[in-house]
């Protein structure tokens, strides 16, 4: 499909500070006052099974670009340490979980492989010990090619884990010392190599455009690197300099980064190069083979997204276990503890290592189902949101349907019969388009990532 044109005028008017949608209200919003009993009673009215995310914050180095709650160290006693944290932890949710069954766990970090094979096998007796998972459950984990052993790789699948998701970012030597993350493609290739041998289902690639000395032709070269894996998916993330809440991010100097301009011509010729080696763009930043359930859920209409991205399926409840994970609800919104000190502090003293949350009111819901609606499908039923939400979408949403007249001059949106439709131009600016029906937006400017 040809690329959509963008002008630099339509850059600078739209290049602002916005969320990425995959929760609403956004975690700037979570506060300590939440009272978490609201977050429990939600856990415990489950019906299907839910999800489990586990945070594993340990990283031998680190990366400059990186935004993630992580803890860097040598130690690998650490991880032993806080895997006797996780079990206090667990323990004590299984009495909140007495009738509720997992379905899904997914590790992320940090780097998952800083545990070495041995705390991997110990933390698949916990999970069994302390978790009800079902016969079926779904497995997932982040992996880091550049510290990836083969070993490490047949221990996730003692776990049970089939799918995994491998952080390149990008192949260039240049930009990789930029960023502190030297990572030869033999790396890749032996991660790639030894994820099929084990039995895994589903790899996918992490790219960021938008980091220090990237142009347009060292990308192009990183997607052909990349395509030489054949991985089932891509994710095409725009790098959030956000150095206000990453210190680490002052390393780079203003001038190293490719202008907004640029970034998006680097975002376009790579989807130009994953649409004709077979792969379907999906929602804001994704690419799945055309006969990936991913691609499938896209297609058809049911693509879901939540705190963990774009999924095939919808778990009603996310329970984030460990270090500053985060937990969603139908109602709710949780976080644990950031600081490792006041994490094992709290599980020494028998609680939940409960930091802050927010409890949805019925607004919220309302517009995080339109958000994600939006985010998903790249259009708007009118008629069919106002029959699901109760409400006259017309009526409610009369102020953001009015400053959407800006947008549809701009080429982003355009109204339709049953109500309206991001064009091929606008799926550039989705996340300004979703801004449109976001109540907390004039309270977030200057606290998020660049949209552009």
């Amino acid at each position: 499909m040809k690329a959509a044109q963008v002008s630099p005028k339509l850059i600078d008017k739209y290049g602002l500070s916005g969320p990425r949608y995959t929760s609403y209200p956004s975690a700037l919003h979570f506060a300590d006052d939440f009272h978490e009993s609201l977050f429990l009673q939600d856990l415990k009215d489950q019906q299907a099974p839910i999800s489990v995310y586990i945070h594993l914050p340990f990283c031998r180095t680190m990366c400059w670009f990186c935004g993630c709650n992580k803890i860097i160290t040598r130690k690998q006693d650490k991880a032993d340490r806080y895997l006797d944290y996780l079990a206090k932890e667990m323990l004590l949710w299984r009495s909140q979980l007495t009738d509720v069954k997992v379905g899904q766990i997914h590790f992320g970090g940090g780097t998952p492989n800083f545990l070495n094979p041995k705390q991997i096998d110990r933390l698949n007796a916990l999970l069994r010990c302390y978790l009800p998972l079902t016969p079926d459950v779904e497995i997932s984990v982040e992996l880091s090619p550049d510290v990836l052993t083969e070993d490490q790789v047949w221990a996730f699948a003692r776990l049970g884990a089939k799918r995994a998701s491998i952080g390149i970012q990008d192949t260039s030597p240049v930009v990789q010392e930029a960023v502190n993350r030297p990572q030869p493609m033999e790396c890749n290739l032996n991660a790639v190599k030894w994820l099929r041998e084990a039995g895994f289902k589903s790899i996918n690639v992490d790219l960021i455009y938008g980091l220090p000395h990237q142009n347009r032709d060292s990308f192009k070269q990183t997607i052909e690197d990349v395509l030489t894996l054949s991985p089932d998916r891509f994710a095409l993330f725009n790098y959030a300099h956000v150095p206000w809440f990453k210190p680490t991010q002052k390393v780079f100097a203003s001038d190293v980064f490719p202008n907004p301009m640029d970034k998006i011509e680097i975002f376009q010729d790579s989807r130009a190069a994953l649409e004709a080696a077979g792969y379907t763009f999906i929602g804001l930043d994704h690419f799945a083979k055309h006969d990936d359930e991913l691609a499938k859920a896209w297609n058809n209409g049911k693509l879901k997204r939540d705190f963990q991205g774009y999924s095939v399926t919808e778990a009603q409840a996310i329970l984030g276990i460990g270090l500053s994970s985060v937990s969603q609800s139908p109602n709710a919104y949780r976080q644990n503890i950031k600081e490792l000190d006041e994490y094992e502090a709290a599980l020494d003293a028998g609680h939940l290592p409960f930091a802050k949350g927010i409890a949805l009111t019925e607004d919220d819901g309302i517009r995080r189902t339109v958000i994600n609606r939006l985010m998903c499908q790249l259009k708007l039923d009118f008629v069919a949101l106002s029959k699901e939400l109760n409400i006259d979408f017309d009526d409610y949403f009369a102020t953001s349907l009015a400053d959407m007249q800006a947008l549809v001059t701009d080429g982003f949106v355009e109204f339709t019969d049953s109500g309206l439709a991001v064009t091929e131009l606008g799926r550039l600016f989705l996340r300004n388009i979703a801004m449109q029906f976001d109540a907390y937006r004039d309270r977030q400017v200057g606290r998020c990532s660049q949209t552009l």
